[in-house]
């Protein structure tokens, strides 16, 4: 087909874009500052195989360094390119002066140096180069800008050079004769099946000022809407304009219909209710809002007025971008099924140091969202294990615990309300949680062994109940199987002690509820993670409600077939004795139970042991 050089491809849009082109007939060169990062990205993103075949090649360089920091045989490569696609630039809409030009200024010009000695010796085929949706230059202007330059120069650094930049190549596309297309694209926000959203200077400042609670009054109210689009629809329009054989000079925004978009009012009271905090009271002017946030009182708040920059109240010319959308067969409506998945990633990415997982691709099953890790099955034998987290846990919080079963596919779901997946919204708590881990396992092609700890063993006896023939083997680990202590019967109060909760008040606590046999015994990532889970209201108050519902004996109802003698071959249950909070009820006790010297969580604090353990009965 054709070979594509492309800037930008570790990025979030990028390695997307990258994704889709792989599974073309092109050959790809990708421009990457860092061997390490592309290599973690080829993982991420599944690309070792094209990779390692040669349909992706990737370089060393560095897009604000003269002739791109490329080698002798490096950019003898690149310039035999047909295509090339300029995504690279940063997402940092607080870039100072010089910062902004180096990385969208500079950048344009070594694009353009570049472009024009592809064309002057062999031809260029196609320049695509993405923007942003709020670029004041267009099809009709760019050849008489200085006005609109006039009025770039209020604007900041970040805004400045990168429109500056779409211009420059503007004019050098037209001076030079070759094919160029720019995309202007809305705030990209995670694909429309996952909602996996690793950018966050976009939609996430919104998503954390609205966590904090800063979003009583919602900037623009019903007249504004901000435009998004996902990005796994944004890598298919790149891919279907990269085969274009006889490309148009055009320009494309990639974004919904305002008419299909949320307004302001419905986007805030929307995000409110993921994030599981009272909805917007009413609606704030803009600009006004833009005037507090530029004061010294603004800015104590730690929201950037340029963020304001995305919300607008116009629409765009969606012409262009509909014929390809329907001449390519591509989709390029927001998914509103997916959005509370954006939202409630987004809310962990921020509060969490740390959200990287090698080796596990973030995924979705049905209403929760998952941690996987796949290896070919040999025949039937077996079968994805599904680890389901406790109270104070999270799907993270088990990757040690399914490191030691590297022969089999794992998944680990946040249950919701609890790391990346939305809470569920049913008026019965636990029924809530029920559904939700039900229709999670129907979402697998073929029966899972479930394994649970704590609160999990109970979801997951629970749920042995509802669909058995889902289920080829239960694995219960301190399975929480009576009523919790009655301090946590007030979830308002429990809801504001975890909110205050300090390292040292959580240690203590961990150990005064034998969670654990001592200080060295708690895993010094396990108290980071549940720290800082406990910044998000939404996690705080699932937290809360959940332990408030465990303290009720109707939670705690089984129907008799589980202790039926089918049961009895295929559910095992592993206690540790050291728990002085919880007890094993007697009915239970006819189950395989194999009890060991242990605190209640043993299976984040022993994983290995627990594996062995585990691996006796699977």
């Amino acid at each position: 087909m054709a070979h594509i050089f492309i800037t930008g491809g570790t990025g979030f849009i990028g390695m997307h874009a990258l994704r889709q082109l792989s599974r073309e007939e092109h050959t790809v060169t990708v421009l990457v500052r860092s061997q390490q990062k592309w290599e973690r990205m080829c993982r991420q993103m599944g690309l070792e195989t094209a990779w390692h075949t040669g349909k992706l090649t990737p370089v060393i360089g560095d897009l604000s360094i003269p002739a791109l920091g490329l080698n002798p045989s490096d950019r003898k490569r690149v310039e035999t390119a047909d295509v090339v696609i300029h995504a690279g630039g940063p997402m940092d809409i607080l870039l100072g002066e010089e910062e902004a030009r180096a990385a969208f200024l500079q950048a344009a010009e070594e694009m353009l140096t570049l472009a024009t000695h592809i064309h002057a010796s062999k031809g260029l085929r196609h320049f695509i180069h993405l923007v942003g949706f709020k670029s004041p230059f267009n099809d009709h202007n760019w050849n008489a800008p200085e006005p609109v330059i006039a009025q770039l120069e209020q604007a900041p650094p970040y805004e400045r050079m990168k429109f500056l930049a779409d211009l420059h190549i503007r004019q050098g596309a037209h001076r030079e004769g070759f094919p160029l297309s720019v995309i202007h694209l809305s705030v990209v926000i995670g694909d429309s099946e996952h909602g996996d959203t690793p950018q966050t200077g976009g939609l996430g400042i919104l998503v954390a000022s609205t966590a904090r609670k800063l979003m009583g009054l919602v900037p623009g109210g019903k007249s504004h809407w901000l435009p998004l689009v996902h990005v796994d629809h944004a890598a298919e329009f790149i891919s279907a304009l990269a085969k274009e054989p006889r490309p148009a000079n055009e320009t494309y925004y990639l974004m919904d219909e305002r008419q299909q978009s949320p307004t302001m009012i419905e986007l805030g009271t929307n995000m409110a209710k993921e994030l599981r905090v009272r909805k917007p009271l009413g609606s704030i002017s803009p600009a006004w809002l833009s005037k507090i946030l530029g004061t010294p009182l603004g800015r104590k708040l730690g929201i950037p007025k340029e963020s304001l920059d995305f919300i607008v109240d116009v629409d765009y010319p969606l012409d262009a971008t509909r014929r390809i959308h329907h001449k390519s067969g591509l989709s390029h409506a927001v998914n509103s099924s997916t959005f509370p998945f954006v939202i409630t990633d987004l809310d962990f990415r921020i509060i969490h140091s740390h959200a990287e997982t090698d080796g596990y691709v973030r995924s979705r099953r049905g209403p929760l969202a998952t941690l996987e890790r796949k290896v070919e099955k040999v025949g039937n034998d077996n079968p994805t294990i599904v680890f389901v987290h406790g109270t104070l846990s999270g799907a993270d919080c088990l990757i040690p615990l399914a490191e030691h079963f590297p022969e089999s596919s794992v998944c680990l779901v946040d249950l919701p309300g609890f790391g990346r997946s939305p809470y569920h919204h049913k008026e019965d708590a636990l029924e809530g949680h029920i559904e939700s881990l039900v229709q999670a396992i129907q979402a697998f092609e073929t029966p899972i062994r479930l394994v649970g700890h704590s609160f999990g063993g109970l979801l997951a006896a629970k749920v042995w109940e509802r669909v058995p023939e889902r289920i080829s083997s239960l694995h219960l680990l301190q399975p929480v199987l009576h009523t919790a202590p009655p301090r946590y019967r007030s979830a308002r109060i429990t809801e504001s002690v975890l909110g205050r909760l300090s390292e040292p008040g959580l240690q203590k606590q961990l150990l005064l509820q034998t969670c654990f046999e001592s200080l060295g015994d708690i895993p010094p990532a396990y108290v980071t993670y549940i720290l800082e889970e406990m910044r998000s209201p939404r996690v705080r108050k699932t937290t809360a409600e959940t332990l408030a519902m465990l303290t009720r004996s109707n939670s705690f109802q089984f129907a008799p077939q589980i202790y039926e003698a089918r049961s009895k071959e295929k559910v095992s249950i592993l206690w540790g004795g050291k728990d002085q909070i919880y007890k094993l009820p007697e009915p239970f006790r006819s189950l395989h139970t194999l009890d060991i010297p242990a605190a209640h969580h043993f299976p984040i604090s022993q994983p290995e042991r627990t594996a062995q353990l585990l691996k006796q009965h699977i």
